[in-house]
Order: structure tokens, then sequence, then C-alpha cells
């Protein structure tokens, strides 16, 4: 018998899979070969698309930082730590939002994108109260951002989604549902988290900062905490709250003074709405006195903003007296107005930054070049060294003394007079229980808890 070409064969087989096929109601489709792809578009349920949506702007983030333990005998030792957590990009150029303590006291913060890109990143700003941190990686491209949902509308049971690192297994997918609101959680003797998201889907050691998502892929919160010992109880920061926060810190990591425009989210027929609350006018903004309580805010500089947030991000970057066009909605009618951005105010002038340094320290000091700190750490490019100490300051309670260089404050470095009036005029120094102090002194580097004297102005 003769045998059929290869040719012949697959002519048979192609006929033998058409003959099986068979049209199924109104949206016909074939079954046979195709049935593999009618398969693979069920399997795309509604959280496989939000898992795609959001993973992009999701990112890695590991680090070491060094802890000392005091044991009851009263002998403190020194151990390096590994740590790790979760962040998600809010903005195109590089800036992500994680969790405080994932990041605090970390000296070298490692980032890893969702394409597998490794970076290091800056601590920007944080607020240890709400536990919450904005750092930056720097990039050559646009990078994938978050699609911001809202939080004051959840229901209880509707599902999320959580997406992290737990125990550094990368990219890790937990689902689950909203368990309770408005959940008060104390930490420890002075801190305690208030109005977080309850939940079952899986958040361990890691999902720190990572976000919890809606079934639309949108983040409806910043995951924080576990309770410990239990099993199916995690918690997470309100994205509504979490917004407002990070706009803080933006506000005060621009270059530039406040815009005056305050503003809130507000659900109406058409969707949500970023309407004017209030316009806090100063001298530089005389030219966006147009501005009226509930007023639709469209666009900021030709971005389209929907989040107080929005608008920050929107002027991050912009140079004191640019005038800005804002494009509004009032009552229908589309307007246009201009807002000039003013100087930020800061302590800039020598004698100022001095006075300062001595008033709300108590410490007079001079400049010191990188050679000085460089036998103890190349890290430092400079500092500042103490000349003086002033009886009874805060300072002197910590020991402080002639010859010190000051190399650093909180997670900012002060090789430079103007550095450390940045620091000063930063809210987080400002309001710090304890500010750390990183000290070079003769051949030892030195970390002090101070607290700035809050009666000198």
């Amino acid at each position: 018998m003769k045998r059929l070409t290869l040719k012949q064969r697959l002519q048979t087989i192609s006929v033998g899979l058409l003959a099986t096929s068979f049209w199924v109601g109104p949206s016909a489709h074939f079954v046979g070969c195709s049935s593999a792809w009618a398969q693979d578009s069920e399997r795309v349920t509604p959280i496989v698309r939000a898992i795609r949506k959001a993973e992009p702007a999701v990112v890695n983030i590991q680090g070491n930082k060094t802890v000392t333990n005091t044991g009851t005998n009263g002998v403190s030792t020194v151990q390096e730590v590994n740590g790790m957590g979760t962040g998600v990009i809010i903005d195109r150029r590089g800036l992500i939002i994680t969790n405080y303590h994932v990041v605090d006291a970390v000296q070298k913060i490692e980032v890893t994108l969702a394409d597998g890109t490794s970076t290091i990143a800056n601590l920007i700003n944080y607020d240890p109260e709400t536990d919450l941190a904005m750092i930056k990686i720097n990039v050559d491209r646009d990078l994938p951002v978050i699609h911001v949902g809202r939080s004051d509308n959840l229901l209880r049971g509707e599902s999320v989604i959580a997406i992290g690192n737990p125990f550094g297994y990368q990219n890790t997918v937990t689902v689950g549902i909203i368990s309770a609101l408005h959940r008060d959680i104390p930490v420890n003797g002075s801190q305690q988290y208030t109005d977080l998201i309850q939940t079952n889907a899986d958040i361990n050691p890691g999902n720190s900062g990572g976000p919890l998502l809606n079934i639309d892929g949108e983040v409806i919160g910043i995951n924080v905490a576990v309770r410990v010992g239990a099993q199916g109880i995690g918690f997470a920061i309100p994205i509504d709250n979490a917004i407002a926060v990070m706009s803080e810190l933006v506000a005060q990591y621009r270059t530039t003074g406040s815009h005056g425009l305050v503003c809130s989210r507000v659900s109406t027929d058409d969707g949500l709405q970023l309407v004017l609350d209030e316009y806090r006018s100063n001298a530089s903004n005389k030219s966006s006195r147009e501005f009226k309580p509930g007023d639709e805010i469209l666009s900021v500089g030709g971005q389209k903003v929907k989040t107080q947030l929005d608008i920050e991000l929107a002027l991050l970057g912009l140079p004191a007296g640019e005038a800005v066009e804002l494009e509004l909605n009032r009552n229908g009618e589309t307007l246009v107005h201009n807002v000039v951005l003013p100087k930020k105010t800061t302590v800039s002038d020598e004698s100022d930054i001095l006075r300062m340094a001595w008033e709300k320290i108590g410490i007079r000091v001079v400049p010191v070049p990188a050679s000085q700190v460089e036998p103890i750490s190349k890290d430092y490019e400079g500092g500042l060294k103490i000349v003086e100490v002033r009886p009874n300051s805060p300072a002197a309670r910590q020991a402080l003394s002639t010859g010190d260089i000051i190399v650093g404050v909180m997670d900012w470095k002060t090789p430079h007079l103007k550095h450390l009036a940045w620091v000063m005029a930063n809210n987080s120094f400002q309001t710090a229980s304890a500010a750390q102090f990183h000290l070079v002194r003769r051949n030892q580097f030195l970390k002090v808890a101070m607290t700035p004297d809050r009666t000198k102005r």
C-alpha cells in the first residue's frame, strides 16, 4: 500500500478537525482546533485582569538595617538584619509610596521593578505617624503608574487582591474579601494605626507597603500590618487617607511654595470629580482670584488630575514664578486660569541658618570637606563640624561636643549649611519626637537621637 506524503496527511487531519466543528447559538464559534482559545478567554477572570492592570506599577523592596538589642543584663548587641517590603509607583518619574517601617534606617534601599530591573532608591520624605514614606528611583523612561481607586465607599464582603513580596517571594498575589472597616490597631505604647481596612487576603511580612486592589485593579489601600498569631487577618491604610498624606509629602518635596488650591473628590451623577473646596490666596497668585469653591479642576499644566496628589505631582519640578494653566469646569462651562507658583519660604541666608542651628539645636558649625570624614566612611561628601555647644541646649543634653562632625540628620546628608537648613525646615524634623543625628567623633561613627528646641523661633 502506497504511503501518504506528509502534505497529504496534514490535509487529512485538517479535514477531520473541520468535520468535528459545530456552531453554538447566536455567537457561534468553532470548537475543535479553536477550543483552546475559548478556554483561555474563560480563564481570564476579573481577578486576572485586575492583577494584569496593577502589577506593572508594583515594586519589591529589599534592604539591610542595623538593629541594637539590649538584653536583660543591660548589655547591648548590634545586629544586621535583612528587611523586605513592597511599594507602589505613583508617578512616572519614579516616585514610590511604601510604609515608613519598610525603609526606616535602611542604608541601601534596593528596588526591583515588575520587569526585573533593579536599582537603588532614595528616601525622599515620610510621615511616621501614619507609617507612610515616599522613595524615588532615577529612571530614563516613563514608568507605569498605579490606578487609584477610592476607599470611602468600600463594601464588606467585596473582593480584594493583595500583591507583594511576602518572605521575599516576589510578585505574590493573594485574594480575599474586605472583612471589616474602620479598625484601630495598637502597635506598641507609642504608635497606633487608625481607620484601617481589615481583609482576609493573606498579608505577610514583606507585603507591607504594597497595594490592596479592588476587582477593577485600582488600589484602595496600602497594606500595612498583620495580626501576630492570627490567620486571615490583615490590615491596609485606606487609599483616601494615604493620598492625603502623600499630597503633603510631595508638597514639602516641591521646590516651590503653596499653590493655594484645596480640593476634594466628590461623587456625582457623572462620576468622581476633583472639586475646589477653598482657594488660599497669596501675593504670588493674584492672577488666580477667579477660582471659586465648587469649580471642578480638570487639568493642571496639561495633565489630567483626579486627586489632590495629582495636582502636587503635576507641579513637581516646575520653577518658582512660572504661570501654570489650569482647566476648570464651572456649571458646564470650561474655563482656563493661571496660577503662579511662589517661592518656597526657606532659610537660605547663611546667618539665618547659623542662628537657627544655635537656637533650635544649640550648636555653631562650620562646613568641612569630605577628606575629614573619609577615614570613617566614603559615603559622605563632607559634614558640619561643631565649634561651640550652647549650655543646657538639646545638643548639650546629648553630650555633643566641639570637634564632632555632623554628616547627616535623620535620613538626609548634611555636607553643607544649605542641607542643614533644608532639614530644619522639613516638617518631619520639626515634628519629630527625636531626630537622629549621624556624627563622626574621633574616627568613630555615632548616632544620637535629639529633640530640637521648639520654644525657639
